[in-house]
């Protein structure tokens, strides 16, 4: 089984309260921990910066904005 750590990953989202940055971070990692099972190599630090509508998005699509750029940065997917 691979596995992956992820040692620091934070947020700056605006206008999110408590609840609604749980869940999005809840939705990042289970959407991180099935799309990087392919994905090898060590990331010093990535930067995703969505631009203002993406942000404005429901929880689960906000997260998927977030994965997505994410995973281009890790290889291309």
């Amino acid at each position: 089984m691979d596995e992956i750590s992820i040692d620091r990953l934070i947020f700056d989202i605006p206008g999110l309260n408590v609840e609604q940055a749980r869940d999005l971070a809840q939705c990042v990692g289970e959407e991180l921990a099935v799309a990087v099972s392919n994905t090898e190599g060590f990331f010093d630090a990535l930067a995703v910066n969505l631009n203002s509508p993406a942000t404005r998005a429901s929880i689960p699509r906000l997260a998927e904005s977030i994965v997505r750029a994410l995973l281009s940065q890790m290889g291309g997917h």
